[in-house]
């Protein structure tokens, strides 16, 4: 069972106690109070990586949305609250099925390390497809390896009454075939029975028309022809992916202790954080205390203009790319033009919708956030970049004391250049993906674990004796090497090589990434799909 926060379930009980106490009174207020509950909802399980319960929840978000502005509608006809009722009830019963708190992915402890069978619990998903197809197969077995449990349905078998899956994957009989209307029935009979599942439908035609009946019938992603299995694992195991999730913070600097509260009260029924200054000289020392993600920036203040306080910070390289929100009560469009073009980034007018300012703000972070974390992190992996892992690295021995331990890995996967030449790219990439998933998984979220480029990773493992460093290794590269990495045809296995080099045999990050990438090299000669230490590097 998938386990989700503490948060999420005390929002979906607000968000289940607003809808009652609208239903007894009809108070348009308590309407408001229950759209941005559920508006919080709907951001959180974004983040918590639920797609399936996000799309749910913005359905019903849309018909709570077109009831919000008018008093007058309120309280609303019988056939609308039912109707938002039922769709409530689906939401709320399938948050029910969760347990607290969030923990997706299998992490080895600071402490005794133990290595069960796969992440966590495992999570259903449903294959359909007619009988003996061979990408069922190929695909079940490396889902099982990674904690999921799949399982096979003929696409003419009756419903039945069952848990729902985290995601459907719909196989067609033929590639590059339009789904027959038979499939479309089908798919919208698991639609209404899984309203929270994830659809997939497999070798989707390049056809407008084709993927938008798809749409309808209930899918939500339509993976076109020649992505094939390699690229649908990688999306199913995003639906399971962890991030360590951080705070959104955002600086308010504002002069009206009102307009303050205001602005808190819905940051905060959204799960961002916030702090206020009102005086925008205090601007540069709370940023550098706060480190915000964004800033809501009055336009008009004592001593300056909101205009000029940009125009300040943009001077501050660090402070650059913050995005900037302009609130005021300006309605001159040229006045608001140029406040853009002088370093804002958006342009709120007062009074502000509540549910805009919070959606405008989690848009603006989400980009903000997105940009940092592309140059930070590899694209294809999600692990740190290569100059990331090496700056990581140099930072950790810069701050850590002289009997602290260290141990860096640099891993190659053997003969990676057949795979691409005998599988393709894309199954290539599965198996980039399928390494880096094991080493986040077998690894605690204090390593460092980055892809070096290509088919190079590099890991560095704190506070661990070598001869520990080494036992943990084996049995990755064991796991590794049983790992099946499905195509179209079946199933393929790859190894790889690894040399460690440790502290205090060498002492600087440049140092300890060559004697590791040296005993690679000596792992490589001596046959593959080994580990070799670096001289000096003696197990302790």
């Amino acid at each position: 069972m998938l386990k989700i926060s503490h948060f999420v379930i005390a929002l979906a009980k607000t968000l289940e106690l607003n809808w009652k106490t609208y239903r007894s009174d009809g108070n348009s207020d308590v309407f408001v109070e229950f759209t941005l509950s559920l508006n919080g909802l709907t951001e959180q399980l974004n983040r918590q990586h639920l797609p399936g319960l996000v799309r749910a929840c913005q359905e019903l978000e849309n018909t709570a949305l077109a009831l919000f502005g008018d008093q007058s509608m309120h309280p609303i006809a019988q056939h609308q609250a039912n109707a938002i009722e039922h769709q409530l009830t689906i939401i709320l019963d399938e948050l029910k099925r969760y347990e607290t708190p969030a923990v997706t992915t299998r992490r080895v402890s600071d402490g005794e390390q133990t290595h069960g069978e796969g992440w966590g619990h495992p999570r259903k998903v449903l294959i359909i497809s007619h009988e003996n197809h061979p990408w069922t197969a190929s695909l079940s077995e490396q889902l099982r390896f990674f904690g999921l449990t799949p399982e096979s349905r003929r696409w003419d078998e009756p419903r039945r009454e069952e848990e729902t899956p985290l995601a459907t994957v719909f196989i067609p009989d033929h590639e590059n075939c339009i789904y027959p209307p038979a499939n479309h029935s089908y798919i919208k009979l698991l639609r209404n029975h899984f309203p929270t599942s994830y659809f997939y439908c497999l070798s989707v035609p390049s056809s407008l028309e084709c993927i938008v009946e798809l749409q309808r019938a209930g899918a939500d992603v339509c993976v076109p022809v020649g992505n094939k299995v390699s690229d649908l694992l990688s999306r199913i195991l995003d639906l399971v992916k962890t991030r360590e999730t951080e705070v959104n913070r955002v600086l308010i600097v504002e002069d009206s202790a009102t307009a303050v509260a205001m602005i808190k009260r819905s940051l905060s029924q959204h799960g961002i954080d916030s702090r206020a200054i009102n005086d925008p000289r205090q601007l540069l020392e709370a940023a550098a205390d706060y480190r915000p993600d964004a800033i809501l920036m009055d336009m008009y203040m004592p001593f300056c203009t909101g205009v000029e306080v940009t125009r300040a910070l943009r001077q501050i390289p660090e402070y650059k790319a913050v995005p900037v929100i302009y609130l005021s009560s300006e309605t001159d469009i040229a006045q608001q033009v140029e406040a853009l073009r002088l370093g804002g980034d958006q342009f709120l007018t007062k009074p502000i919708n509540p549910i805009i300012l919070a959606a405008v703000v989690k848009t603006k972070i989400e980009r903000y956030r997105e940009m940092l974390y592309s140059g930070r992190h590899d694209s294809l992996t999600g692990l740190l970049n290569h100059s990331t892992s090496k700056g990581q690295i140099e930072t950790w021995l810069r701050a850590s004391s002289p009997t602290r331990s260290l141990v860096v890995v640099m891993i190659d996967i053997d003969h990676f250049k057949s795979v691409n030449d005998n599988y393709g790219h894309p199954v290539g990439d599965q198996v980039i993906r399928s390494l880096a998933w094991l080493l986040r998984g077998r690894l605690r979220t204090s390593d460092i674990i980055g892809r070096y480029g290509g088919e190079e990773f590099i890991l560095a493992l704190p506070d661990v004796s070598t001869a520990r460093a080494i036992s943990l290794l084996e049995r990755i590269r064991e796991n590794f090497a049983s790992l099946p990495h499905a195509h179209a045809n079946g199933a393929l296995r790859a190894t790889f090589s690894a040399g460690l080099a440790a502290l205090p045999a060498y002492t600087t990050a440049s140092s300890l990434i060559e004697a590791a990438d040296q005993a690679l090299l000596e792992a490589k000669r001596n046959g593959r799909n080994r580990l070799v230490l670096a001289p000096d590097s003696a197990p302790d």
